[in-house]
């Protein structure tokens, strides 16, 4: 993605799949720009998606559990200031921008 492409992470949460395109979060790992997804990010993509928490966890290969769903989703969406809160890893986050169409697999990785 290119340096000057603009930024638009004001706080609020998109609201379509394209709108995450245009965010940080979606930049690959290695531009200076990305940062992580916040948890809020995580379950607005799952939602935007039309995923259930085991649609995504079978998507990115974590456990779940038909009637308790995934804790590892679980964590990936939850508040960062809970001490069960934990980081979605960028190979999972990536994967699930490109099932839901935000990014493609054309992007070169440097």
């Amino acid at each position: 993605m290119s340096e000057n492409a603009a930024s638009y992470n004001a706080g609020s949460l998109p609201e379509t799949l394209d709108a995450f395109k245009n965010r940080d979060c979606a930049r690959l790992y290695t531009d200076e720009h990305y940062r992580p997804p916040e948890p809020e990010e995580v379950n607005q993509l799952i939602t935007l998606s039309g995923w259930s928490q085991n649609d995504a966890a079978k998507l990115v290969g974590v456990k779940w559990d038909t009637k308790k769903g995934s804790s590892t989703i679980r964590k990936w969406k939850s508040n960062k200031a809970k001490k069960d809160y934990r980081e979605i890893p960028y190979s999972a986050w990536r994967l699930m921008l490109i099932y839901a169409g935000v990014v493609g697999t054309e992007n070169n990785l440097v």
